[in-house]
């Protein structure tokens, strides 16, 4: 198959989306599929990135960059177009009125827009879902609640669940630190998302003294509250740059206030790298990929706006009983590894150019 993908992506450094869709990407690829990508974006440049950019300032500038991007896809002539889903400056429409289109849904829209918009942010967004998911041929959804909820399910639209993977080949397993040191967690993440539950890891820092908090994405003067001591916050890094606050960590914690944004399962990319690297988890909500049963590396927290609060002693303990260990890499493979995932989606997006194909040949 010939493959846009298409994205609106102001972040071109190396985060954890860029890492994402380079994965997808370089698996489709390897599969035998012809793929490019074609971005929206603030950015003049996409470091390391071989991705066609259309640059823009400014609202005249961010219609004149996404109309060119619907020429520039139109004229590689693609078999299916692949978009995550944003707030497209205009809708993409006439793109999706010529190719059969698959729309990826990371989260539930409108629940983000009431958090992060204003008003008029909000209402743009709902009218700009309304012409993007009735125009797609398909939704790929990272968890089951999204494919399930009636904001997508109303659409009526072929959908698949395919939750995010990880390129294991580019993440290297760190040993365990030294057990005389002082026992460490670790979040990353990224700051005006209040659903991160930042504010609750600094409240359990307070609460545990006796053990150290890294927390990647944020400076100390962005931090939600003040941090206690055993607070280190190191800013936005590179994936070079977190590894070794992830190797001295003895585990990582994953998104805990997932619950304010009306959500309960996700599965976030952070906690794909942790397992990647082989971290013990502390997660406050239901992951896609672990949901199936108990594990000995995974303290499944309620979902809840107390949920850390209640559980800072067995918090501790969970700490405690892991220091020493990492998961093994065979048990992660099956679980959080992009092979599989890609292969799932892939087929799917073959069976919208088929229905496609099918409903324009001649009776």
């Amino acid at each position: 198959m010939r493959i846009a993908f298409v994205c609106y992506w102001n972040k071109l450094s190396r985060d954890g989306v860029a890492y994402k869709v380079e994965g997808q990407v370089a698996r489709w690829r390897a599969e035998g599929h012809d793929v490019e990508v074609f971005c929206v974006t603030r950015s003049e440049r996409a470091e390391g990135l071989d991705w066609q950019l259309f640059p823009f300032r400014g609202l005249r500038g961010r219609i004149a960059a996404t109309r060119a991007l619907e020429h520039a896809v139109l004229a590689w002539g693609p078999d299916v177009a692949y978009l995550r889903y944003d707030l497209y400056v205009p809708p993409p429409l006439r793109l999706l009125g010529r190719v059969p289109s698959a729309i990826e849904i990371n989260a539930d829209d409108r629940e983000e827009a009431r958090l992060v918009r204003g008003r008029a942010g909000r209402l743009y967004n709902e009218l700009g879902r309304r012409v993007l998911l009735r125009r797609a041929a398909g939704l790929v959804c990272v968890t089951h609640e999204l494919a399930e909820t009636p904001a997508f399910a109303r659409f009526g639209k072929p959908v698949t669940v395919v939750g995010n993977g990880v390129d294991l080949d580019a993440i290297a397993p760190l040993p365990a630190p030294p057990a005389g040191e002082q026992a460490r967690l670790v979040f990353l993440g990224t700051r005006n998302q209040p659903w991160h539950g930042v504010d609750k890891l600094l409240r359990l820092a307070a609460q545990l003294p006796e053990l150290g908090f890294d927390i990647v994405g944020w400076a100390p003067s962005e931090l939600p509250g003040e941090a206690p001591p055993n607070v280190t916050a190191h800013g936005r890094l590179t994936r070079d740059e977190y590894e070794p606050v992830l190797a001295a960590a003895d585990a990582a914690v994953g998104t805990l206030a997932l619950h304010r944004k009306n959500m309960d399962e996700a599965c976030p990319l952070k906690v794909r790298e942790y397992l990647g690297y082989g971290l013990p988890l502390v997660l406050g909500y239901t992951d896609t990929d672990l949901r199936d049963r108990e594990r000995w590396y995974v303290l499944q927290l309620p979902n809840r706006e107390d949920n850390v609060e209640r559980a800072a002693a067995r918090i501790a303990e969970f700490v405690a009983s892991v220091r020493g260990r990492r998961v093994p890499r065979e048990e992660v493979e099956p679980l959080v590894g992009a092979r599989a995932k890609e292969r799932a989606r892939l087929a799917f997006l073959s069976e919208l150019v088929a229905a496609r194909q099918a409903s324009s040949a001649p009776r």
